[in-house]
């Protein structure tokens, strides 16, 4: 997941890659990390743009552009969430 971070990756093509029914993989993933794909996914896209914004001069819809995220404002709720700032917020406590 991490090697395509940019990249929506089903379940089903997760599943594949291991040769697991989706259902059975969905279950022995949130064992092994306490989170389901989806939510794994979001926490690596939103790590990626942290390092982006404090170690880059990129733009944030570049940043969001990056890790995944075609939707600019969607970005920007997800990351406020995640992290009580906004991603220029952010980018200005570094």
């Amino acid at each position: 997941m991490a090697q395509h971070i940019a990249e929506d990756l089903s379940l089903v093509q997760l599943a594949a890659q291991v040769g697991l029914s989706k259902f059975h993989f969905d279950r022995l993933f949130k064992r092994a990390t306490g989170l389901s794909p989806s939510q794994y996914q979001i926490e690596l896209r939103l790590n990626e743009a942290r390092r982006l914004l404090r170690e880059t001069k990129k733009s944030i819809l570049n940043v969001a552009l990056e890790v995944g995220y075609t939707n600019p404002s969607h970005f920007a709720k997800l990351f406020r969430r995640e992290t009580g700032l906004t991603p220029s917020d952010y980018r200005q406590q570094r």
